[in-house]
């Protein structure tokens, strides 16, 4: 018997006992259905936060003064930290931030606009990868000038000018906290960004300008931004910057933080990643209990059909023909129950992503091809390996025996 034939006979038989396969295939279905449904709401997952981080430049780490430590005027960080900085191999650009909320007049003067008046310099237009539409970006002659000059994005200038080419304008800025202060700032650039309903924009001017406007004498400050040429190598980077700062400080490492807005996401997808397969793991346990009924019924169905193995035997079927006739059997029985857990999977998912969506989430659950192939690699080796006991005990009936059986 050939191995279509055997699959034809194998077909036949699970065909003729419809409820105990059902029965038996129960756990395989389960078990692929979960596996399924749980990846492919973890890919969801991913894939949302991938979408979510996406604007996030790889590249860009944050140096700040710990919240963690006790930290005096001469541990913050001075212009000659950034200079210091930028001498390092692997560091693009280095950028201050120190400002303040504030708010800004639109065109109607009763108006206010909540703004971020950030204190920096040249680097951080790529830093932030900002795009000139009009102007040009804050320059070293601005910062060493003290000009009272600033750069804003293009919706911002519309609002308070009624068109973007806002070049030569002046805008009024009040502090919103503390000490009311005001300043007014010539636009000298205006970036371009996309329209957003709700966002702060950013409003860009020297570093020098915002320290003497804030009143900061001591001119330090507590944040950093920085650019990396080659994020891979971040933890020697990360180890360089330290040993900077303390050495321009005289201080411990520990009074200082960096961070790579690129970690946040490395951990929550490896979170994410770790949850699926721990729960997949766990749905996986119902695949081995599908596999015992596999062996449980095909160990029946050897004791059923002991006869049949008699005349096969005594016909000249050999010992190898016997097993690989069950053996394919129990693989049969084994795929049936993977494919209809593949379609309750697929199925699952699609109910899945619809219940997720009434509850107001953007998640959206991917179906894994890899799990797929997967699913049906296990199904094939459950049969395998809970068909192999049942199909050698069948080979290796006596068909004397096996012919005197009732």
């Amino acid at each position: 018997m050939n191995i279509i034939e055997n699959f034809k006979s194998a077909i036949f038989n699970i065909l003729s006992s419809k409820m105990r396969t059902f029965l038996t295939t129960l756990g395989i279905i389960i078990g692929i259905t979960a596996v399924i449904i749980i990846t492919a709401i973890g890919k969801g997952f991913q894939n949302d936060m991938n979408e979510t981080f996406s604007g996030i430049d790889a590249g860009a780490i944050e140096v700040y003064t710990s919240y963690n430590e006790t930290i005096r005027d001469k541990d913050k960080f001075t212009l000659k930290d950034l200079d210091s900085l930028r001498e390092l191999e692997n560091i693009e650009f280095v950028s201050p931030s120190y400002g303040s909320n504030v708010s800004v007049e639109l065109k109607d003067p009763s108006q206010l606009k909540s703004c971020i008046l950030n204190g920096t310099n040249e680097d951080a237009k790529g830093l932030k990868n900002l795009k000139m539409k009009y102007g040009r970006f804050i320059d070293e002659k601005d910062r060493q000038g003290k000009s009272k000059v600033c750069v804003i994005d293009n919706n911002l200038a519309k609002e308070i000018f009624g068109r973007e080419d806002a070049i030569g304008e002046t805008i009024s800025a009040e502090t919103v906290f503390g000490d009311i202060k005001s300043i007014e700032l010539e636009v000298i650039g205006v970036y371009e960004i996309e329209q957003a309903d709700f966002y702060t924009p950013s409003i860009y001017f020297p570093i020098e300008t915002s320290m003497d406007f804030l009143g900061n004498t001591e001119q330090t400050f507590e944040t950093i931004n920085l650019k990396v040429i080659d994020s891979s190598i971040f933890d020697k980077t990360k180890r360089e910057i330290l040993k900077v700062l303390t050495s321009n400080h005289n201080n411990q490492e520990e009074k200082y933080q960096v961070s790579g807005s690129f970690e946040m996401m490395n951990t929550m997808s490896a979170t994410i990643q770790m949850f699926t397969v721990f729960i997949g793991l766990v749905a996986s346990i119902s695949l081995l209990v599908g596999g015992i009924g596999v062996m449980n019924i095909m160990l029946v169905t050897v004791t059923e059909r002991t006869k049949e193995i008699g005349i096969r035997k005594s016909l000249g079927a050999t010992n190898s023909n016997i097993k690989m006739q069950f053996l394919i059997e129990a693989i049969t029985v084994a795929l049936l129950g993977g494919v209809v857990g593949i379609i309750l999977g697929y199925i699952g998912s699609f109910l899945a992503g619809k219940v997720i969506s009434l509850m107001g989430s953007t998640l959206k659950p991917e179906v894994s091809i890899p799990v797929v192939i997967g699913a049906v690699l296990i199904s094939s080796m459950i049969g395998v390996i809970f068909g192999v006991y049942p199909a050698g005990k069948a080979a290796k009936l006596d068909p004397i025996e096996a012919l005197r059986y009732e």
